[in-house]
């Protein structure tokens, strides 16, 4: 006989049978994956051991600082020397680049991770132009070698070489053996021991696990303050560039703080990223050209930031803006400063590879000099092409052409300027861009970074009746692109009208880190724009060389030009309205106008901060020349 209670406990004990089969068929849940950050491995920088010695030669590699672009600017078959003492022909920007001897083999042990590649740029030694081959392999330690990529000669013609991708995916976890060699022609034999071969930027990229803690927060966030030399508004597509060249720089645009109206302080380099770096007008800090220091009293970005237990670094990839000759060093922990000119892609490596070693909040100002003459972008780019989409720290996955495809002549010769060439320096700069963003995304920075992207000056080109210099104070000298994408997860941007000035960046980041306001001359961008404000009423620029000073509102531009030789010396007044060209000068015509515009330009010219005596920056004559070579002396 059954017992009754049993029976009406038995659903109970069925469905608790049930629970405990369940819970014992279940998997474990999965453990989360540790996440994976973009990572470097810099063959120039991390010593090869030579496999086999180059015979008849002292030293099988060495590093050197190449050249990376159109060799045209540089021949001096096809552009007359220039009459200084030193600067025969103006170069194309700097590479770090190895140099192997023909014969030799070299060979890096390292352990890769999850999507790797090695990447590097062939370039022929000047010197011995020998046509070698270039040969990637891969060795499992003890296990036999592979060759994973031939690449052909490259070329001597211009442009710069693309740079070329060898795929490492299959590779991932496992230490391998990496071998680099030189393959000569069968009629150039002779000269093995000789012959040498250039590897531009040679690097492998993979993902790793993070190897430190992720710096900056929200109360202490990092900044990154990109500072873009010559580069025009109007010539990316966030601010109506069509076709856009700048995918990766419209994509950052959509996620932030976009000003349309932003005015620099100034139309020439030093100057206007001094004015960056302190929140002064130049009437404040005194610095009008490229040879004068900026005075030890003044307060900068770097300094404030070091104060707060930042960490701090700057990249300068132009020689004249180094701390020797502008004093923009101050507050600095490192300075990587270009002999001549770092490529985009050389500079951005050095900010990764900082950023990469930093456990503390940090303080980062990169300045990328490309889109300034002389005009000298790699291929694709130089051709008419632009990265499809971002594709960030992995190879690009397909490219589009945005003009009829060719390498255009320059206009000026002698400082290498040409409009579609410009757009292609434009281009090239926005891929490493792109690389930079993908870098931060991996270890989750953009969560704790603001991201500033500012210009020092625009360009003319052509406008104005002045070829590829960025002389006078137009719009096109003056209207910078500003976004400021800020911490934390992907969100739709705002597009702000409004006048504002690179001053005003100081205050507004100062403020965004928690950092007690130092004096200047800018007002916090979030305080003057957005719902219910209208910005600045007035923006104010001034000439190099103390050679103008300009007024500029919303509608009206106002002028005074004395000794520029350039700009006739006069008073010019403009109504953007119905002349965003500026082309027809309204003033002594009775413009009703100009009275107001000439009170607010003497008001704000009489309101002057004390200024302490200048002293010349450190210049060699070499230094001097080089000035003289981009046409600012």
């Amino acid at each position: 006989m059954v017992n009754s209670a049993v029976v009406r406990k038995l659903p109970i004990l069925l469905l608790g049978l049930l629970l405990i089969i369940s819970l014992g068929s279940c998997e474990a849940p999965p453990r989360k994956s540790e996440p994976l950050s973009w990572e470097r491995y810099d063959l120039w920088a991390n010593k090869p051991e030579v496999e086999v010695a180059a015979p008849h030669a002292r030293k099988s590699w060495i590093r050197r600082i190449a050249y990376y672009g159109s060799r045209e600017i540089r021949d001096p078959k096809k552009v007359p020397p220039y009459q200084f003492k030193r600067i025969k022909q103006l170069p194309a920007s700097e590479i770090r680049a190895l140099e192997q001897v023909l014969g030799s083999r070299l060979r890096w042990t390292l352990t890769v991770g999850e999507d790797a590649f090695f990447s590097f740029i062939p370039l022929r030694d000047q010197r011995l132009p020998l046509p070698v081959a270039y040969r990637v392999s891969v060795r499992i330690p003890g296990g036999e070698e592979s060759l994973q990529a031939r690449v052909p000669a490259p070329v001597l013609v211009p442009p710069g070489q693309a740079t070329e991708y060898v795929d490492l995916g299959e590779f991932a976890g496992e230490p391998i053996e990496l071998i680099l060699e030189l393959e000569a022609p069968k009629t150039k034999r002779d000269l093995i021991g000789r012959g040498r071969g250039l590897w531009g930027s040679p690097a492998v990229t993979s993902r790793k696990p993070r190897s430190v803690e992720r710096p900056g927060s929200a109360q202490r966030p990092n900044i990154l303050l990109i500072g873009v030399d010559t580069l025009r508004a109007d010539a990316l597509g966030a601010y109506g560039a069509s076709p856009s060249v700048t995918p990766a720089l419209d994509r950052l645009a959509a996620e932030s703080d976009v000003w349309l109206q932003t005015v620099s302080c100034f139309n020439v380099t030093n100057p206007s990223f001094l004015s960056l770096m302190t929140g002064l007008y130049g009437k404040n800090h005194g610095v009008y050209n490229l040879t004068t220091k900026l005075p030890e009293k003044h307060d900068t970005l770097a300094e404030a930031f070091s104060e707060a237990g930042y960490g701090t670094l700057a990249v300068i990839s132009a020689r004249h803006l180094g701390p020797q000759a502008s004093g923009i060093g101050q507050g600095f922990d490192e300075i990587f400063r270009s002999d001549r000119h770092y490529t985009a892609e050389l500079a951005v490596d050095l900010t990764m590879d900082w950023i990469a070693q930093q456990d503390t909040p940090f303080f980062a100002w990169l300045h990328l000099f490309d889109p300034h003459t002389p005009h000298t972008p790699p291929a694709p780019f130089a051709y008419g092409f632009r990265t499809d989409e971002p594709t960030g720290m992995r190879p690009p996955t397909g490219w589009t052409l945005f003009r009829n495809p060719g390498i255009p002549p320059y206009v000026h010769r002698g400082l290498g300027g040409q409009k579609d060439l410009y757009a292609g320096e434009i281009a090239y700069l926005d891929r490493q861009i792109d690389r930079l963003l993908d870098f931060l995304e991996s270890r989750d920075l953009l969560e704790t970074t603001l991201l500033v992207f500012i210009a020092d000056h625009g360009e003319n080109l052509e406008d104005h009746g002045i070829l590829y210099g960025h002389h006078g104070l137009f719009e096109t000298t003056t209207r910078v692109p500003l976004m400021i994408r800020w911490p934390g997860p992907r969100r739709p941007g705002r597009r702000l009208e409004g006048l504002v000035q690179n001053v005003d960046v100081f205050p507004t980041i100062l403020e965004a880190a928690g950092i007690e306001g130092k004096e200047s001359d800018g007002q916090n961008l979030l305080e003057i724009t957005g719902e219910g404000h209208r910005g600045r009423r007035a923006a104010f620029s001034e000439h190099a060389h103390k050679s103008g000073v300009r007024v500029r509102t919303q509608d009206f531009s106002y002028v005074r030009s004395h000794g520029n030789p350039f700009i006739k010396d006069g008073n010019y007044l403009y109504d953007l309205r119905t002349d965003p060209q500026e082309s027809l000068n309204l003033a002594g015509t009775g413009h009703p106008q100009e009275p107001e515009m000439e009170r607010l330009l003497t008001g704000w010219l009489a309101a002057r901060r004390k200024v302490d005596p200048l002293r010349p920056g450190e210049l060699s004559e070499e230094d001097v020349d080089r000035l003289r070579a981009l046409g600012y002396l």
